[in-house]
Formats: structure tokens, sequence, C-alpha cells
């Protein structure tokens, strides 16, 4: 980033990366604060889906969600529920850690392979993360990595769907 961009940011608040957004829990409610954001809160859009379902995941779940702001949003009832659910199907599909040195290198590992999908989130990436298991290697001792991640790919695009679904009515 360049001097000019920095005072520009620094000037009009916006001095945090959109990587910087922050959270924070506050009785049943969870605080985003959006000052950090490029963008507006406008919790419809993809972004802001992505960005409360990464912090949700990340703090824990809640009943509430506040969009910080100069004027605070607040997200409750059906759609706290909706984007608890799915952040903690996020908690659950992307391990904390790879198991070994060879798993982090490796192309086609669980964490490699749900982060195509949250990715793309709200349309996951279902796709291209079955593409990517796709071109795995035939290696042995990989297998039953494999066959987990597959199953748990499986399990996050029926859950998913599931919540999907219970939104509609």
């Amino acid at each position: 980033m360049s001097m000019d961009e920095r005072i520009g940011r620094l000037i009009s608040g916006l001095h945090k990366d959109k990587g910087d957004v922050e959270c924070s829990v506050e009785g049943n409610a969870m605080i985003i604060d959006c000052s950090g954001c490029d963008l507006m809160p406008e919790p419809g859009t993809p972004e802001c889906m992505r960005c409360m379902v990464d912090r949700m995941s990340g703090c824990g779940g809640t009943e509430r969600i506040i969009l910080r702001t100069g004027k605070d949003l607040e997200i409750s009832g059906n759609s706290a529920r909706a984007i608890r659910g799915i952040a903690s199907l996020k908690r659950w599909s992307v391990p904390l850690k790879e198991r070994d040195r060879r798993c982090r290198r490796c192309g086609t590992s669980r964490t490699k392979v749900m982060n195509v999908v949250w990715e793309s989130f709200p349309d996951p990436g279902f796709h291209s993360a079955k593409e990517l298991l796709g071109t795995a290697s035939k290696d042995e001792s990989c297998a039953s990595c494999l066959r987990l991640t597959a199953r748990a790919l499986e399990q996050l695009e029926s859950d998913l769907e599931r919540v999907r679904l219970e939104l509609l009515g």
C-alpha cells in the first residue's frame, strides 16, 4: 500500500485492512467491529455473510450479532440461528491443525479442501472441492485421510442444505 493510500485510509477512518475486522462477545451478543472494513455492513451480502460466519466460527455461537459502525445493525432470531449453525459447521469441518508435516504440504489436505468450500461461501464451492479431491495422490498412506475428507465434505454439503431448507420454512 502506498503512502498516499495509507494517509487516505487514516483520514477516512479506515485504518485497518479488511481482514482486521475484530469481534468480541458481550452477554448473548457477538459484536463485530465493522469500522475496519472497506464495505458498508449489509447483512444479506455474500461478503457480510462470510465475515459473520468466519467471526462466529472463531468467537463461538451467540443468540445475536451486532455489526458495529456509526449505527449498529442487529441480526437475531432465525437469521442469527442460521449463521450460528453454519459457523458451527465451519468450525468442525476445518481442522485446527494438520496431522503432520506431510499433510501441511498436501494439496488435497482436509484444510485445503474445506477452505475451497468456505472461501466461496455463501455459494459453497463443493464442486471445486470435489474436483480437488479427485486430483489426490493414490498413495495408500493417504487413503484413510482422503476417505475421511470426502465423507466430511458430503456431510457438510448435506448439513448446509438442511440449514438452507430450515431457513426457507
